[in-house]
């Protein structure tokens, strides 16, 4: 029952039919990907938080692996964190905790994040500040603190017109048109001479081909399009509302610009790298840039405009995370690992065991 988000858009002054192809959520998701391949690679260096589940007994839970921040919906504030543990003087403590007594050290530092004082973010997770959290699965629940995204992206497709699939299916062995009843279980199928199953339903047999399902609804058939635009935006406004205080110092206007310059950085480096990467966005989209990425500087009054080469940009978030350093901030380049709680390892463990019972 899906559909395509068709909508009109004012494209240099002209209405223009237009078919959303990657959502602003989407985009952050593969901005952040991005950030974590340049990560994993060692050209990008950042604070990041991650869960090791590869340290667990249970088999099933040590095939998660590594799973990072960069990767979890809910960024830091996700119910994984909330759910994991975290070595302190060689015991294991809650990550977060209702009673604050009972938190470790990092996660009391992280319920202290708040616009007005974001530095805990910014040390801990800074992503989570270019992307946006809301810290709804915390100890205060859906009074947590909210942060605003300051970078906004999305990708649309211009003069779009929607197509027609047919669906069908070939069996080279199986080769009656008709459907053969079967009977399923939990131990697989069997052919019968009544059943409430079919034999297409579970891969075998031909499918006469047809523009419409058997509710009438057409096929998806993709859309085609003149040309695809990235729409990308950073707001230096949204930045300005950070304030990054040191712990017993006064203030520090110096200390903020620092921070802000490092996340602006951040920001421009993940979309460098994205472009670095390419847009194969799923089957059959695959679009390719015509031309090196350029990024506009909006001010009152004015506009000048730059390009943002991968490596260059990289340089550019050292030298600046460099100087918040400099200032006061904590920049850590090496990640802080977490381990799954208990429950977590129990959760993770039955949902895979329900996933490999439950029939296809």
């Amino acid at each position: 029952g899906a559909t395509y988000a068709f909508e009109d858009r004012v494209i240099d002054g002209q209405r223009v039919r237009c078919v959303l192809l990657d959502s602003v959520q989407s985009q952050a998701n593969r901005l952040e990907l991005a950030l974590l391949e340049g990560h994993r690679a060692r050209k990008l260096r950042f604070p990041l938080v991650q869960i090791d589940f590869g340290s667990v007994p249970e088999e099933e839970v040590r095939a998660v692996g590594v799973v990072t921040a960069l990767e979890l919906p809910h960024r830091l504030a996700d119910a994984h964190f909330g759910a994991s543990e975290v070595d302190e003087k060689g015991k294991r403590v809650p990550f977060r905790h209702r009673d604050p007594k009972k938190a470790s050290a990092l996660g009391r530092r992280f319920d202290q994040g708040s616009i007005a004082n974001a530095t805990p973010i910014f040390e801990l997770c800074p992503t989570a500040l270019i992307y946006g959290m809301w810290d709804s699965h915390g100890p205060r629940g859906g009074l947590g603190e909210r942060f605003q995204r300051t970078v906004v992206s999305e990708i649309v497709g211009i003069d779009a017109e929607a197509g027609r699939r047919p669906a069908s299916r070939i069996d080279p062995i199986i080769r009656t048109t008709k459907d053969i009843p079967v009977e399923r279980s939990p131990e697989g199928w069997k052919v019968v001479e009544k059943g409430k199953a079919k034999l297409s339903e579970v891969g075998l047999g031909n499918v006469t081909p047809s523009l419409k399902d058997e509710k009438g609804r057409e096929h998806h058939g993709g859309v085609t399009i003149r040309s695809a635009r990235q729409v990308w935006h950073l707001s230096l406004p949204a930045l300005r509302r950070l304030r990054f205080p040191l712990e017993g110092r006064p203030t520090d206007p110096a200390v903020d610009v620092a921070a802000r310059v490092t996340l602006a950085a951040l920001a421009l480096t993940a979309q460098a790298w994205q472009w670095r990467s390419g847009f194969d966005l799923r089957s059959r989209c695959l679009l390719v840039p015509q031309h090196e990425l350029r990024v506009e500087l909006l001010s009152i009054g004015s506009t000048s405009t730059f390009s943002l080469p991968a490596e260059e940009v990289a340089e550019l978030l050292k030298e600046a995370s460099r100087a918040a350093v400099a200032a006061g901030l904590r920049w850590n380049e090496e990640p802080v690992t977490l381990f799954p709680g208990k429950e977590l390892v129990k959760a993770v463990q039955r949902s895979r065991q329900l996933a490999a019972a439950a029939p296809e």
